[in-house]
């Protein structure tokens, strides 16, 4: 909740920006202050990048005449066209436009990424069967590192106990045996629990198409890894008013619809992708192009600090993994995704490293556009 300092201050700054025919817009990502005029979005950057800064007793006082306009101009602090995006953050989830992420990953210990919409339900890596991936009927496996595959056998018999469905677990095709194997040992240690069965784990090619309902379905892409390894892209379909029949009257297109004619189109768009354990040579050279269009990019960045007479970022390709710096270097690739939620950090680092991090090192145009996701460090966290 705003505190009462906020509010006056909020209030104080909508009636200066009236005055000059200025907009206030609030990113709700980091509470970032804006104002908007005509097509030019401006970030005083001098004023705040947090609640809490904003919520200080003694915030100085604030008037459009003491912000100068060419300063807010300036090409570093203006984003053209850019239109906030609505991010809440709320029990460990995150949500995205109309997509919630529940992304709990520790490099080398654990990784689970649960999405949710109104739509759809799915989970991708089984490092821990948390609760939030219990309702997910439909699992997807990047690679065969236990901090990502190891908790198969408990998601499939806490749903069983919790009398769901049998899931289906998608895997790259050289992990079926092996996993098979894995939950058949399971089966016969457990004696009890009928779940394990006959698991359905399922070989995952990239000329697969995975169909999770009418309108969702999942396609498979390489990603680079120690071992072999594979991301994953959500894709919608939505039916549409194909476009030349826009500008008819309701009663045409009804009378074409009855004559047997076909109105609609199906237009496909890439809504979010998960990359896994990969380094950041995916993005140079994307095995999919959809990959840098989604809507939602979910990926690794478990490396985020200089090491003085060290090269971190071959230190992290080496180890398969992506450096934090790479991103920031390569900011531009990043300009039609939609948002970035960054996971996978290495256990070395506290919460509030990695926020402190991102405050200080994100670009202007990754600000607002990247959230870390540091809900596993409340229990995993470095002192």
């Amino acid at each position: 909740m705003n505190s009462p300092c906020l509010n006056h201050f909020l209030k104080s700054l909508r009636l200066e920006c009236k005055k000059v025919n200025w907009k206030l817009l609030l990113y709700e990502s980091n509470s970032c202050v804006l104002l908007k005029r005509t097509q030019s979005t401006a970030l005083i950057s001098t004023l705040c990048r947090n609640k809490s800064t904003l919520a200080r007793p003694k915030f100085p006082a604030l008037t459009m005449s003491n912000i100068k306009e060419e300063e807010l101009m300036k090409p570093e602090n203006v984003c053209l066209d850019q239109k906030p995006t609505k991010i809440i953050e709320a029990e460990g989830w995150i949500t995205i436009g109309q997509y919630s992420v529940f992304a709990w990953s520790v490099s080398g210990l654990e990784s689970c990424i649960v999405i949710k919409s109104d739509d759809v339900v799915l989970t991708f890596d089984m490092g821990i069967a948390l609760p939030e991936s219990l309702k997910a009927s439909s699992v997807f496996i990047t690679h065969g590192h236990v901090d990502h595959i190891g908790a198969v056998a408990s998601h499939v018999s806490k749903r069983g106990l919790g009398g769901l469905k049998p899931a289906r677990y998608f895997v790259p095709p050289h992990l079926v045996e092996p996993l098979k194997s894995s939950l058949q040992a399971h089966y016969l240690m457990a004696e009890t629990v009928e779940a394990l069965k006959d698991v359905n784990v399922l070989p995952f090619v990239e000329s697969d198409v995975v169909r999770l309902n009418s309108s969702y379905f999942v396609k498979a892409f390489p990603t680079i890894h120690r071992i072999p390894s594979q991301g994953y892209i959500l894709y919608k379909e939505t039916k549409k008013l194909k476009p030349e029949l826009r500008g008819l009257q309701g009663f045409e297109i009804a009378a074409m619809h009855r004559a047997g004619q076909e109105i609609h189109e199906i237009v496909t768009t890439p809504e979010l992708a998960y990359c896994g354990d990969t380094v950041f040579d995916v993005f140079l050279n994307p095995p999919n192009p959809d990959l840098l269009k989604v809507k939602l990019l979910i990926t690794e960045a478990t490396f985020l600090d200089e090491e003085i007479g060290k090269n971190m970022i071959q230190k992290a390709k080496e180890r398969g993994h992506t450096h934090l710096s790479e991103i920031i270097q390569h900011a531009e690739l990043f300009s039609e995704v939609g948002h970035i939620v960054l996971v996978h950090f290495s256990n070395k680092y506290s919460s509030k490293y990695i926020k402190d991090c991102f405050f200080h090192r994100l670009p202007q145009q990754l600000r607002g556009k990247v959230t870390p996701a540091t809900v596993a460090k409340s229990t995993f966290a470095s002192t």
